[in-house]
């Protein structure tokens, strides 16, 4: 088992753009340490299969096992050197890591004891890594710590078993092998089970970093039955690519079509908007909007300063805010809010009327994709199967049968059932992808800004007296589904994805 004495070890991404030609990758494994105590099984297996991984997506990959602390000081220079203004610059590490204090030591090959000085005199800290793969000013910059979380050294007194979380700079992605205080896996197998799901993942191709460690996440909770949930903190910008961004959107996609509308910025663009999707996302808004370049918006609403950020986030659920990452400003909504009044009834229209309706509306959408998410987490399961039984299927039979020319034709006919059930495993994780992203951040806005609003009248009630009917059996599952997850989030550090294991155990 690997060592990761309560120290935030993690990984690291800063924001920056899709595939291009300066992708620098540095992987360092250490297993063999000077105390044979201390000596792990898979880090070399891990660096070897990611160096491969990346190689093929046109990295220059310098890999490195069992390294001391000037041999990954020194590996250091050579990213910033080689990975100056790249687009992606990233460093790989597998191995002993633990928390002294309020520092974090990545433990270099050379480490014999377990003490202050000599933890101190062979390991590079998290602090210089970051400072090294930052320092590159790359677009994106990506540091993959993989340790575990155990404690090798038993009753040594130094740290604790567990990490905690640690974030980077804005346009910086932090994840690790699973949650704070946890313990990760090193593997039956060749490889970690993180390290086995990240090369899973990381090539798929037209995928963004961020929902490509989301299956990473899903693929590890399904292997270790809910016992490890990987885990990222991030304030990435825009989105990055390992392999083959998306293509040009659809003429007809709505978001591609909002987007010219917001920048062209005039009522006709607005309307434009409209006529081609008149139920659309950002209907109300682009009303909302019209309206005031017209000169007929309402007057900004009165809100008492501590309501501005629960109110926006129940005026997004309205439909009267468009989702976004920046705070949309005071006097935008109180212009919504004041939207929001004019169409409610009379005695119907204050601040708690708001949130009661946000929340009910956040339990409404909670239980339908809950819904759909355990729907998407099936199909996965499934297709996922009946691939690996079609691939197994077909390497037995190339194996028997590659030289028999009659067996030609039938081989052939196996390939495409096999190439076929992948493509139709690709389109189910892009739904899952969608379903399991919506759900997470219905959770979060739901805890965050809804939790005093969240109680039992904002459920949704189903008949279960009499004419009940499957349907309403499962609505009724679907909505205590999404109460659980949301109490699980209460209790659980923010962007917690604990009620996916949840979830998970459940199928």
């Amino acid at each position: 088992m690997r060592l990761c004495i309560a120290i935030p070890f993690c990984l690291v991404v800063q924001a920056g753009a899709a595939l291009s030609d300066g992708r620098v990758a540095l992987l360092i494994g250490n297993e063999d340490y000077a105390n044979p105590a201390f000596a792990l099984r898979n880090p070399g297996n891990d660096v070897r299969a990611v160096e491969a991984t990346l190689v093929d997506l046109g990295f220059e990959v310098r890999a490195e096992v069992d390294i001391s602390r000037q041999g990954m000081l020194d590996a250091f220079d050579w990213l910033q050197a080689s990975a100056e203004e790249a687009d992606i610059a990233m460093v790989f590490f597998a191995g002993h890591a633990v928390q002294v204090g309020s520092e974090n030591f990545l433990i270099g090959a050379d480490l014999a004891e377990l003490s202050t000085d000599a933890l101190v005199e062979s390991s590079v800290t998290l602090s210089e890594v970051l400072g090294a793969v930052e320092g590159t000013g790359a677009d994106l910059s990506l540091v993959v710590l993989d340790a575990c979380r155990d404690n090798p050294f038993g009753t040594a007194d130094i740290g604790a078993a567990g990490l905690s979380p640690v974030s980077g700079d804005v346009g910086t992605l932090v994840a690790y092998a699973t949650d704070p205080g946890n313990v990760a896996a090193d593997g039956a197998g060749d490889n970690s089970t993180f390290t086995s799901a990240l090369i899973n993942h990381i090539a798929t191709p037209a995928i963004d970093v961020r929902l490509m460690f989301g299956r990473v996440r899903q693929e590890v909770v399904g292997r270790t039955n809910g016992l490890q949930v990987p885990w990222v903190e991030e304030a990435v910008l825009g989105e990055h690519y390992f392999a083959d961004p998306p293509g040009p959107l659809d003429p007809d996609d709505e978001l591609r079509v909002w987007r010219e509308a917001v920048a062209a910025g005039g009522v006709a663009s607005y309307e434009g908007y409209l006529d081609r999707f008149p139920e659309g996302l950002y209907a109300i808004v682009a009303r909302l909007r019209i309206d005031a370049l017209q000169g007929e918006a309402p007057e900004p609403a009165d809100l008492d300063p501590d309501t501005l950020l629960p109110a926006a986030a129940a005026l997004e659920l309205a439909g009267y805010i468009v989702p976004q990452a920046d705070y949309p400003g005071d006097d935008e909504i109180r212009s919504a809010y004041a939207s929001w009044q004019a169409a409610q009834p009379a005695g119907a229209r204050g601040f708690d009327a708001l949130m009661g309706e946000a929340a009910r509306t956040a339990s409404f959408l909670g239980t339908y994709t809950a819904g759909i998410l355990r729907n998407d987490l099936q199909r996965f399961a499934s297709v996922d199967r009946a691939l690996q039984t079609a691939e197994n299927s077909l390497r037995s039979a190339e194996t028997d049968f590659a030289d028999d020319p009659d067996a030609a034709p039938v081989l052939q006919s196996m390939r495409e059932e096999v190439a076929e059930i992948a493509e139709i495993k690709g389109r189910v994780a892009a739904d899952l992808d969608a379903s399991r992203t919506y759900y997470s951040d219905l959770i979060e806005h739901a805890d965050r800004y809804l939790a005093d609003w969240m109680t039992a009248t904002a459920q949704p009630r189903f008949a279960t007296s009499r004419g009940i009917s499957r349907m309403s059996n499962r609505a009724l599952s679907d909505a205590q589904t999404f109460y659980n997850h949301l109490a699980l989030a209460r209790e659980a550090p923010d962007g917690s994805y604990t009620w996916l294991a949840a979830m998970m155990e459940g199928l």
